[in-house]
């Protein structure tokens, strides 16, 4: 059974999208703000989203940065520019879905790396107050609903 005020609609050829208005807004403003982020590439919020690879060798680590943080910025911007076109209305196929998941837990890491959460937080669900909170369990209501409209 679909609720009409549910972000996520599930429907026989994919998931609707079904953003308010104002939903639609402060999404929007977090994928500015983390375009920005990303293109930037020196900011601490970025850190979940590039755990070294090879941390205890500089030398390597730098071969495997040259080798993939191109690639990996370009995948993430496409991420994002896939929810900032489909945020207003779009049906999402399997892909669209995935692409959707990705984007939105890549914005919750970057959310939860400038409120410092780690583990015990988010296990004692001891998140300071304020807008970044709001935001972080925002998003993750809606990954939770998109899930459930991809499940059916």
């Amino acid at each position: 059974m679909s609720h009409p005020s549910w972000p996520f609609l599930p429907t026989e050829v994919g998931v609707e999208v079904n953003l308010q208005e104002h939903e639609q807004e402060v999404l929007e403003n977090l994928i500015v703000d983390l375009r920005h982020l990303l293109m930037a590439d020196a900011h601490d919020a970025l850190r979940r989203l590039k755990p070294p690879a090879h941390p205890d060798n500089e030398e390597a680590e730098a071969a495997y940065r040259e080798l993939v943080d191109d690639d990996m910025l370009r995948s993430r911007l496409d991420l994002l520019d896939v929810i900032d076109h489909g945020m207003n209305g779009a049906t999402l196929d399997e892909e669209g879905v995935g692409a959707w998941m990705q984007g939105l837990n890549m914005i919750r890491l970057v959310l939860g790396e400038r409120l410092e959460l780690d583990g015990a937080d988010l296990q004692s669900h001891e998140l300071p107050e304020g807008p970044a909170t709001f935001l972080y369990e925002w998003t993750g209501e809606l990954l939770e609903f998109l899930v459930r409209a991809a499940s059916g």
